[in-house]
C-alpha cells in the first residue's frame, strides 16, 4: 500500500541565520527539511552550515556567499533547480533575484562519507520510465530525480526501496495506483513537501497543466 506522511508549510521570512524563523515542517531521523524565503539583497547573519544539503529554489536568481577571508562564491540557479551543496564554513548569504525567492533547503543526517549499502530493483523509476523521470543528483548520500508529467499522462508501474521526500515545483491533481490496486487521489501546491515511505505505485497526473517535482531519495548505509 502506498504510505506517505504529508506536511504543509508557507515560506518562512528570511531575516536570519540563515532564516529566523525558519519553517521546519520535517525533521526525523534522517534529514531535517526547512522552507525559506530569501530576500533580494538581503544579507545574513555570519552562519555555517554543517551537513551536506540538497537545495531547491523555486524562482531564478544568484546566491552570493561570502567569507571572512574575502572570498566570494556567487551560485548561479534557474527556477525549479536543484543543488547540491557541501558543509560550509562561517559564511553571509545574499540574493540576488527580481523577487523573492523560495527555498527547500534538505540537510541530510547521514554521515558524509558513508557507504551506502542500496541496490536499485528492476523496476526502479528512472529505468522503468525514463521519460518521465530524469536523475539530477546521483552520490553516496542521495539521489534525487526530476519527474515530469503531462496532462494526461501516466508513469509505468515503479517501484521504490527507500524513503524521499517529494517537493512539488507546481500545482498538481494526481491519482495514485499501489501494488495492491488501491487508487488514491492527491492534490499538491508548490513547495508543499511530503514525506514517501518505500513502495511500489504508478502516477497519473489527472488535472489540467503539466506536473513537476523533485524526488530526493535518501539511501542508508
Amino acid at each position: 500500500m502506498l504510505t506517505f506522511l504529508a506536511f504543509t508549510a508557507a515560506a518562512a521570512s528570511h531575516v536570519g541565520v540563515p532564516y529566523d524563523p525558519p519553517t521546519t515542517p520535517i525533521d526525523n531521523a534522517v534529514a531535517r527539511v526547512q522552507l525559506s524565503v530569501g530576500v533580494p539583497g538581503e544579507v545574513t547573519r555570519p552562519h555555517v552550515h554543517l551537513t551536506n544539503r540538497v537545495m531547491v529554489y523555486f524562482q531564478a536568481g544568484t546566491n552570493t556567499i561570502r567569507y571572512p577571508n574575502g572570498e566570494v562564491s556567487p551560485e548561479h540557479f534557474e527556477a525549479g533547480a536543484v543543488q547540491w551543496n557541501y558543509t560550509m564554513g562561517t559564511h553571509t548569504a545574499t540574493i540576488s533575484a527580481t523577487g523573492p525567492v523560495d527555498i527547500v533547503h534538505v540537510e541530510l543526517k547521514s554521515p558524509p562519507d558513508m557507504i551506502p549499502a542500496i541496490k536499485y530493483v528492476a523496476r526502479d523509476p528512472s529505468v522503468v520510465d525514463p521519460a518521465h523521470f530524469k536523475v539530477e543528483i546521483d552520490n553516496n548520500q542521495v539521489r534525487v530525480l526530476r519527474l515530469y508529467l503531462g496532462s494526461g499522462e501516466k508513469t509505468r508501474m515503479y517501484e521504490e526501496r527507500l524513503e524521499r521526500l517529494l517537493v512539488p515545483l507546481t500545482e498538481a491533481r494526481l491519482k495514485t495506483v499501489d501494488a495492491d490496486g488501491v487508487v488514491k487521489t492527491v492534490r499538491y501546491l508548490p513547495g508543499e513537501v511530503q514525506w514517501l515511505m518505500p513502495g511500489t505505485q504508478n502516477d497519473e497526473n489527472v488535472g489540467k497543466s503539466r506536473y513537476e517535482a523533485i524526488l530526493v531519495e535518501f539511501k542508508k548505509s
